[in-house]
C-alpha cells in the first residue's frame, strides 16, 4: 500500500533553515557578484556551446545588471536569476533559490494536475470538507486561474521561472506549482466539471489537511522511496516498480529480488521506471549489470573545455567523451524477456537504464517521451543561501543518438487519456502484458 505523503512534509525537507542577512535594498555588491557567478560559470562550463550562442548569452549580464540591482527583496531578486537561467532551457541547468523547492508559508489545493493534449486535468485529489463542497472530482478540467487562462498562467507564473528541458517534462514536472501560493488562502479558478457543466470555484491551499491517496508520487519518490516494488502478474510475468535511483536500498531490494526469485518461472519482466527522476548511476549500473550476459555502455558524456585560442580562431569549443562500460554481474542475473516503461518524468539515470538495456538489446520501451535530461550538476553558491546548479557534461546515446532536450522515443508510444486515469486504467501496463504473452 502507497503511503501518503503530505505536502507539508515535501515543506520540512525543503527548506533551508539559515537565510544569509542581506539588505537587499542597498547591497548592489552582493547582488551583483551573484549575477557574474551565473553568468560566468554558465559562459565557461555549460556543455552547449551553440545554446549560448543563440541566446547571445554574452550579452545577458548587460541586459540583467540593472534589473539585479534594483531587486528590493529576495524573491524579486531570485526571480529574475532564476528567469535568467530558465532561458537556458536545460533539466539540470538552474538557479535554486533559498527555500530550493517549496517556499516557507505556501501550500497548494490538496489535488494533483496532470497536463494531457494541453489541457489540465485533476486526477488525483484528498477528500477534504473544501473539496468535497466543491464538488470536485477526477476529470475535473481547469480552464482558468485567477480569471486567465489555465495555459498563459501557467506560463507566467511557473514556466517563466522552471525548465526541465523538453515542453513535455516541463509540463509534468513544474505543474506541481500550478496552484501553489500562500497557505490557507483561496485561489479561483474557472473548471468544467466531469458533466460538461462549466463554473467557477475558489479552493483552499490547504494540502496538508487531507488523509487522502498520494499525490505528486514522483516528488515522493525522490524524497522518500529507498527500496523497489514487485509482484507477480499474470502468474509469471514478474512486475518491477523501481520508484527512484537516489539510495542505495534501491539496488540492494532489486538484487535481493533477483537472488529470491526462482528466475526460471519468469516469463517475463516489466520494469516501470515512470516518475523515476533519477539519482545514482552507481545504483542503477548494478542493477543493470543483472540483467544483462555481456558488458554494455552507459550513455557517452561529451564535456565541453573551453579555449581562448579556437574562440579567437573561430573554431568550436572543444570537446571530449567519456563512458562507462557496465559489466554482468557476478552472480544471479535474469536474462529473459524485459519491457521498460517509461513517461515523461523518467529522467536522469531513469533514462540511463533505459538507454543502457535498449544498447544491450534486452528490453523494448515503451509509453511516453522521457524527459530527455542529464548532465552530473556543479553547485556555485549565490547570496541570500541559494544556488545555481550547472549541467557539466551532454549525454547521448552509445551510439551517438540525440536525446537531451526531446526524450528517449519508445518502440511503442502510448500516453493514458483522462478516461484512463477516471476508470483506474493502466493503458501503458496491459499493453506490455500483452506484449509479453
Amino acid at each position: 500500500m502507497k503511503k501518503r505523503i503530505t505536502f507539508i512534509i515535501l515543506l520540512v525537507l525543503s527548506i533551508h533553515f539559515c537565510f544569509a542577512d542581506i539588505d537587499w535594498k542597498n547591497n548592489s555588491e552582493e547582488k551583483i557578484q551573484g549575477l557574474v557567478t551565473v553568468w560566468s560559470e554558465v559562459k565557461f562550463g555549460f556543455p552547449y556551446p551553440d545554446k549560448l550562442e543563440d541566446l547571445g548569452w554574452e550579452n545577458k549580464f548587460k541586459e540583467y545588471l540593472p534589473r539585479v540591482i534594483a531587486a528590493g527583496d529576495v524573491d524579486s531578486y531570485y526571480n529574475i536569476l532564476m528567469e535568467l537561467s530558465t532561458l537556458l532551457n536545460d533539466s539540470h541547468t538552474a538557479v535554486m533559490p533559498p527555500w530550493e523547492y517549496f517556499k516557507p508559508g505556501h501550500d497548494m489545493p490538496p489535488v494533483e494536475v496532470r497536463v494531457i493534449n494541453d489541457r489540465f486535468y485533476i486526477v488525483e485529489l484528498e477528500r477534504t470538507e473544501d473539496i468535497l463542497e466543491n464538488g470536485i472530482e477526477i476529470g475535473t478540467e481547469i480552464l482558468e486561474i485567477e480569471g486567465i487562462p489555465v495555459r498563459q498562467y501557467f506560463q507566467k507564473n511557473v514556466l517563466k521561472y522552471y525548465t526541465q528541458g523538453s515542453p513535455h517534462a516541463s509540463d509534468a514536472f513544474y505543474v506541481i506549482y500550478l496552484l501553489f501560493g500562500p497557505a490557507d488562502e483561496t485561489i479561483d479558478l474557472k473548471i468544467r466539471d466531469i458533466k460538461g457543466d462549466i463554473r467557477e470555484v475558489a479552493l483552499k491551499r490547504n494540502s496538508w489537511e487531507g488523509k487522502g491517496p498520494l499525490i505528486y508520487e514522483f516528488a515522493y519518490n525522490s524524497l522518500i522511496a529507498d527500496k523497489i516494488e514487485y509482484r507477480f502478474l499474470k502468474k509469471n510475468i514478474l512486475y518491477v516498480k523501481i520508484p527512484t535511483f537516489e539510495k542505495p536500498g534501491i539496488a540492494e531490494s532489486f538484487l535481493e529480488m533477483i537472488d529470491s526469485t526462482n528466475l526460471s518461472k519468469v516469463k517475463g519482466m516489466i520494469i516501470d521506471l515512470r516518475n523515476n527522476i533519477g539519482g545514482s548511476s552507481k545504483y542503477c549500473n548494478s542493477i543493470v549489470g543483472s540483467l544483462i550476459d555481456e558488458p554494455v555502455s552507459s550513455p557517452y558524456q561529451h564535456v565541453r573545455y573551453y579555449s581562448a585560442a579556437h574562440k579567437a580562431w573561430g573554431r568550436k569549443q572543444l570537446t571530449d567523451h567519456k563512458n562507462n562500460m557496465i559489466k554482468p554481474r557476478d552472480g544471479k542475473r535474469y536474462t529473459g524477456s524485459i519491457i521498460v516503461l517509461i513517461n515523461a518524468l523518467t529522467s536522469s539515470s531513469g533514462e540511463d537504464m533505459a538507454i543502457e538495456l535498449k544498447a544491450a538489446k534486452r528490453a523494448k520501451i515503451i509509453g511516453q517521451y522521457s524527459t530527455g535530461g542529464a548532465g552530473n550538476t556543479l553547485i556555485f553558491e549565490l547570496p541570500g543561501g541559494g544556488y545555481l546548479r550547472m549541467a557539466t557534461f551532454k549525454a547521448t546515446f552509445p551510439d551517438g543518438t540525440e536525446y537531451i532536450g526531446t526524450g528517449i522515443k519508445p518502440d511503442v508510444e502510448i500516453s493514458p487519456s483522462i478516461e484512463d486515469l477516471i476508470k483506474s486504467n493502466d493503458p501503458v501496463l496491459n499493453k506490455a502484458l500483452k506484449m509479453l504473452k
